[in-house]
């Protein structure tokens, strides 16, 4: 049996001081929580299994005599430094700025909030505010199995934000990580468990094998990045939605929740839900005092007589189709929103769709397309059009769209290199400056990247095709000066990090989705950019690129499906915003004061957590100072509470056995009764009820037992252990945080003690 240690003791671990903050008790085991005491892990986290490290108990140490301004000093920090109940814990250690408003959140969900919508514009930190909420409920030891998901390209990005701001290691997991790890574990244990915090992209965790896996591992939280891919009738979906409607805590993250399509932002707003609504944060840059500078430029440029003649040819096409068949089949709109798209941006991108559009109707076999294999995690949005929706009849007669399409075609091939590249090449002669290049197609980047590249500029490329390793090396690349001119497609754009070198942005062709000019530009516009940020987009005026132009002016906040539908249409775009409400969390500016405050202390404190000072052989009354560490039933830290108390003495005590007796006699320890004694918890047992009730209807209880072996009993017993791991987990946090405190696990430490100071 383990050794029975108590939070707040003071503990010997691989040669340095710690501090108990939890102890998690098994048969033949227990789990401790430490945090560093010593100069050299003060602020560190580390989590042992006993007996497999022997921890050693360490006796209060002699107190330190120190002058009076250090005592009181170090008294203060100890007192702003407090781990209170509605308190955060551990932003004060973080490498991050304070800002007020990336508090809230953090403090929402220790204060009851389980749905989070975290929708800030682009570059205002949501993944600090998402990875503060991750360290906070893992450091009251409410949460000890998290899953991020995000794009397959973000990954890293996060494991390097979770590692380097609040010291939090994550397991990337991969095809290959999953395979190696497959490799070195027994049998029957999954790849998916043993991981404290695990990060993984959204087009993994979709798949029926991994989902199937997921379903059987205890979650306590799950975070969603760039959560507006997360559409109703998609895989991606789905998947979250079956995640989340089983874990106490689920966090959606995106710049861009609303895009004018308000069946999809309900379905956004549902996902996990229990019957409890969705906690929203929407801030915008003048809401919490940002004031990046930002101009928008429009570029005209004329488009050459070859040019000309392909857009109008193209366009009068799109309608036609528009007009015919689409007006019953959504795939023949799909077809012509491509169609003027592609033409708008280079003569390459159009060539290829109408190509393989012809060779689709004519019954021919098209040019292969290179097809993801099972285990590859690409985006290949920006790449080609699925056949199955190319293939779509636009015209009544199949015969007269075969020869419309043969006259398109030679249009393309008559044209020359495209007037937007030649400015685009004039626009970078002139700014001599680094640029980041968006285009929505990949056969567009390969041709912008062949221009540019006969320079003496440095050119990098970053688009779904590309592996995650990849995309990290362009980036690398341009942040460290190594290139010039990064050409990217919305595909591989989210999540990238840009701002300390760049703050120009070209777009080649306007994209339909107004929200997409959003999130380019914020690859720059962020926090930390100190310079102006120029936003130069592209267009040929007299096209129908000029129609979409005046609609995206409107408003930013439109579906691609509703531009189309002006354009083509004449449909008027309704003006009025999506009515997104925010949540506003008052405590937030006084902790971000405090914060403030606690880490300037902790730099100027002594490093000595017991000091005192006091007149030799002089009788003065004292002020005692002791920390108490509150701990509850089930082993979780609940919070701190500093008490000071009042205590004459005839001579200064020299050894702390002198101090113990001297304040014998003051007031006991006061634990709280219940933690839960505040009804803000109660839409989180509300939840966790809700899902344990729902696994337990959903528990298998009959099964056909085979007459020839024992497989069907060993299944339906491994899916009873699995069902009885995630029940226990459900209670395991129901119970870290409505547990009552325990007054003989709570322990009592001084801190330090001064006289009075004499009027």
């Amino acid at each position: 049996m383990p050794l029975r240690y108590e939070a707040g003791a003071r503990l010997e671990v691989r040669g340095e001081t710690w501090t108990l903050t939890r102890a998690q008790r098994f048969d033949d085991c227990a789990l401790l929580t430490l945090e560093g005491r010593d100069r050299s892990n003060a602020g560190d986290r580390l989590r042992v299994v006993e007996p497999f490290d022997r921890p050693r108990p360490l006796a209060n140490r002699k107190l330190c005599r120190r002058p009076r301004r250090a005592v009181l000093l170090s008294a203060l920090a100890a007192i702003t430094g407090a781990r209170g109940r509605s308190r955060l814990w551990t932003a004060a250690a973080a490498s991050i700025e304070l800002w007020q408003y990336q508090l809230e959140p953090a403090l929402a969900v220790i204060g009851g909030a389980t749905r989070l919508l975290l929708a800030d514009e682009v570059g205002l930190g949501k993944t600090v505010q998402a990875g503060l909420i991750l360290s906070e409920l893992a450091e009251r030891g409410w949460v000890e199995h998290a899953l991020i998901v995000c794009p397959a390209g973000l990954r890293d990005t996060w494991a390097r934000e979770l590692r380097d701001r609040f010291g939090i290691a994550a397991t990337v997991l991969d095809q290959s990580s999953i395979a190696d790890r497959i490799a070195s574990l027994p049998p029957g244990i999954s790849p998916w468990s043993g991981h404290a915090v695990a990060i993984a992209s959204i087009d993994l965790v979709k798949r029926d094998e991994a989902l199937a896996a997921i379903d059987k591992e205890p979650l306590d939280l799950v975070i969603a990045d760039e959560a507006h891919h997360l559409s109703p009738g998609t895989d991606r979906g789905a998947a979250i939605s079956r995640i989340a409607s089983r874990v106490p805590w689920c966090v959606f993250v995106s710049a861009t929740p609303h895009s004018g399509d308000r069946a999809a932002f309900e379905y956004l707003t549902s996902l996990g839900s229990t019957g409890e609504p969705m906690t929203i944060f929407r801030r915008r840059r003048r809401d919490v005092g940002v004031t990046t500078s930002r101009r928008l430029h429009v570029l005209a440029v004329k488009p050459t007589d070859a040019e000309a003649s392909l857009l109008a040819a193209i366009e009068a096409y799109s309608r036609a189709i528009w007009s015919s068949r689409g007006r019953e089949d959504r795939a023949v709109r799909l077809i012509a929103i491509t169609m003027t798209r592609r033409a708008a941006s280079s003569k390459a991108a159009i060539e290829r769709t109408l190509t393989r559009r012809l060779a689709l109707l004519s019954n021919a076999t098209p040019q292969p397309a290179q097809t993801s294999l099972p285990w590859e995690e690409v985006d290949r949005s920006d790449d080609l059009e699925p056949d199955l929706m190319l293939s779509a009849r636009g015209l009544e007669s199949v015969d007269e769209e075969r020869i419309a399409l043969e006259g398109l075609i030679a249009l393309a091939r008559r044209s020359v290199a495209g007037s937007k590249i030649r400015r685009l090449r004039r626009l970078l002669d002139t700014s001599r400056e680094p640029a980041l290049i968006f285009t929505e197609f990949r056969d567009t980047l390969d041709a912008v990247v062949a221009a540019l590249s006969v320079s003496s500029r440095r050119v990098g490329f970053i688009h779904g095709g590309l592996s995650p390793d990849r995309r990290r090396e362009a980036v690398n690349a341009f942040n460290g000066g190594r290139i010039d001119v990064l050409v990217a497609t919305d595909a591989a754009g989210e999540g990238l990090n840009l701002h300390h070198r760049c703050r120009l942005v070209i777009d080649v062709e306007l994209p339909w989705n107004p929200l997409r000019l959003e999130q380019r530009i914020g690859r720059v516009d962020r926090l930390g950019q100190q310079r102006t940020v120029h936003g130069i987009r592209l267009f040929h005026p007299g096209t129908i690129e000029g129609a979409v132009l005046e609609h995206l002016r409107g408003r930013h906040h439109r579906a691609d499906r509703d531009i189309a539908a002006a354009v083509f249409d004449g449909t008027p775009v309704d003006p009025g915003e999506p009515d997104i409400r925010s949540v506003v969390v008052a405590a937030a500016k006084e902790e971000a004061c405090r914060l403030a405050t606690a880490r300037r202390l902790q730099e100027q404190a002594a490093p000595c957590c017991r000091s005192w000072t006091a007149r030799r052989g002089r009788s003065s009354p004292a002020v005692v100072l002791h920390r108490v560490t509150l701990v509850n039933e089930a082993g979780s830290l609940v919070g701190e509470e500093l008490q000071a108390s009042r205590v004459q003495f005839r001579t200064a005590p020299e050894h702390l056995r002198c101090w113990r007796q001297l304040i014998a006699g003051l007031d006991p320890l006061r634990a709280s009764a219940h933690f839960d004694a505040s009804p803000q918890w109660s839409a989180l047992v509300r939840r966790i009820k809700t899902i344990r009730a729902r696994q337990k209807r959903e528990r298998p209880t009959r099964y056909q037992r085979s007459l020839f072996d024992g497989r069907a009993d060993a299944d339906a017993a491994a899916r009873r252990t699995t069902a009885d791991r995630i029940d226990a987990a459900l209670d395991r946090a129901l119970r870290s945080v409505t547990s009552p405190v325990s007054a003989e696990a709570s322990n009592r430490e001084l801190i330090a003690a001064w006289p009075e100071r004499r009027r």
